[in-house]
């Protein structure tokens, strides 16, 4: 999977860019998803950066790969 824009800042308080953030879930995935496995996800976004408003993303959008499981909740 290709991270578009690895160097945009995501927390600027911290410096943290969208490379770094992808890095650390990469690392810290055998710990997580094993808690995750089976369970819904709602994501999040900022595309004006975490200081402006974001929104709920509901639908699955272009770039979601092919093999997550998409579910329907009340």
């Amino acid at each position: 999977m290709v991270i578009s824009h690895p160097e945009k800042v995501l927390f600027p308080d911290d410096g943290i860019t969208k490379g770094e953030l992808a890095a650390y879930y990469e690392m810290i995935a055998p710990v997580m998803l094993p808690h995750i496995i089976r369970r819904p996800i709602t994501m999040e976004r900022f595309p004006a950066g975490i200081g402006k408003k974001g929104f709920l993303q509901k639908g699955v959008s272009k770039g979601f790969p092919e093999w997550l499981q998409r579910v329907e909740v009340p």
